[in-house]
């Protein structure tokens, strides 16, 4: 009988185990690989990093150039505290200005300024000068200027004006030559008459050359050159009127009634 029961046990749990064996045999094995979720947390953790180096980076450097301007800037306090300690210097004095010295006078020649008064005794008016070491003909302001022939010499008509009375003043010179100018504000050359006059600065008399020509646009009617100037005078730019002439009543008397014959 007890046999009998333990065969009847022996075949039961082998009938269990069969059926456990078969349950087994029908599970499906799961496929081994990467999960796609977790790839895709691991990417976006891999880019963080990377941006986070890449800012550290960048944050190095701006530090580096922070470090270098705050050197520079202690560097510039550092000298504008040194230059506050130091004493004040002392203002230099200006240079003084150029003194203008006049030529030495030499013995027996005239000392005449910039500007001079002169007697013309032929025509017996008083005219204002500018004298120029730089012209080397003498010049006069005439008006109507007229180049004629007479006995076979050729003559020039012009006329010019009384500072005084603004009278015109009519007259017939023989002419000398002519001389041709040329002037930077000017295109053309000039061909201007030259004639001969006298004339008084101070104590001297001479006859020189002056060309005429139409000086209404500058201030003086006469021109003073080389021509008159040299051997005889030497200018004094610092001084006006430093040789007034001296013509006695009678000879100015004369040189009117020989003017208004004319």
């Amino acid at each position: 009988m007890k046999h009998l029961l333990i065969s009847r046990r022996a075949a039961t749990l082998a009938s269990l185990g069969l059926a456990l064996l078969a349950g087994c045999a029908t599970i499906e094995p799961v496929p081994a690989g990467p999960d796609p979720h977790q790839t895709a947390i691991l990417s976006l953790m891999d880019e963080c990093l990377a941006q986070q180096a890449q800012t550290a980076s960048r944050l190095e450097s701006q530090n580096v150039q922070l470090t270098a301007q705050q050197a520079q800037l202690d560097a510039i306090s550092a000298r504008i505290a040194e230059a506050a300690q130091r004493p004040p210097q002392a203002a230099r004095p200006a240079a003084p200005p150029p003194v203008c010295v006049a030529p030495p006078h030499e013995p027996g020649k005239l000392v005449v300024g910039q500007l001079e008064k002169v007697w013309l005794p032929e025509i017996g008016i008083e005219l204002s000068a500018r004298v120029d070491t730089g012209a080397e003909t003498s010049s006069l302001d005439a008006r109507n200027i007229e180049l004629f022939e007479r006995n076979g010499s050729r003559w020039v008509r012009f006329e010019i004006t009384d500072p005084k009375n603004g009278e015109s003043l009519a007259l017939e010179r023989k002419l000398k030559r002519t001389v041709l100018i040329v002037q930077s504000n000017v295109a053309e050359p000039e061909r201007r008459p030259v004639v001969r006059l006298s004339l008084t600065i101070g104590h001297i008399n001479q006859t020189a050359e002056f060309t005429l020509s139409d000086r209404s646009h500058l201030d003086y009617q006469l021109l003073v050159g080389r021509n008159v100037l040299q051997d005889v005078m030497i200018v004094d730019v610092s001084k006006k009127n430093a040789a007034p002439y001296v013509v006695d009543k009678a000879e100015k008397k004369s040189a009117k009634s020989e003017r208004s014959s004319q």
